[in-house]
């Protein structure tokens, strides 16, 4: 009985210095570096103070910590994906217009799934709404195709295949 209550408060002291050792270095979250064995709660840590100044890297550790991630942590770091897309997608488009048409509709279209996403792990995210119809509403309209100026009649539709050399069967 004894041993029992013992291993239990061996478990319980290990368990609570885990998480007083992740809430530590999350206070400083630029301080932490990242290996194979990192929380992802650490991760997230490093990747929202990297949010604003270095928005590639912050990606990428979004990305790392994606897969270890339980529901509601997913939940966020889908919003903040999404968030991060939208942003650049509204500075680009602010910036250039239509001249970078593909790379806007680009950044939205992923801005728009992470958003759906993180309102599919949390129905409840009024932000993730209220970004995904931002994002739905500064989608540019569709470009016009080029009209085909083709002016030559068509022939038969054989005329166009190659033959045989020599004839068929």
């Amino acid at each position: 009985m004894i041993f029992i209550a013992v291993s239990g408060l061996l478990f319980t002291l290990t368990r609570y210095l885990s998480i007083e050792r992740i809430n530590d270095l999350a206070r400083t979250p630029l301080a932490i570096e990242i290996d194979e064995d990192t929380p992802p709660e650490l991760i997230f840590a490093r990747a929202q103070a990297l949010d604003t100044t270095e928005p590639l890297e912050s990606i990428r550790l979004y990305g790392l910590a994606k897969p270890l991630a339980d529901s509601r942590l997913k939940a966020v770091i889908n919003y903040n994906l999404g968030s991060l897309y939208l942003r650049e997608a509204a500075r680009l488009w602010k910036k250039s217009g239509l001249s970078e048409y593909i790379r806007i509709n680009t950044l939205l279209a992923v801005a728009k799934d992470n958003l759906r996403e993180a309102l599919i792990l949390d129905p409840t995210n009024w932000a993730a709404r209220f970004n995904l119809e931002y994002a739905e509403r500064i989608t540019p309209p569709p470009k016009e195709r080029p009209k085909n100026d083709f002016q030559g009649n068509k022939g038969s539709v054989f005329a166009t295949l190659p033959s045989i050399p020599g004839g068929g069967p």
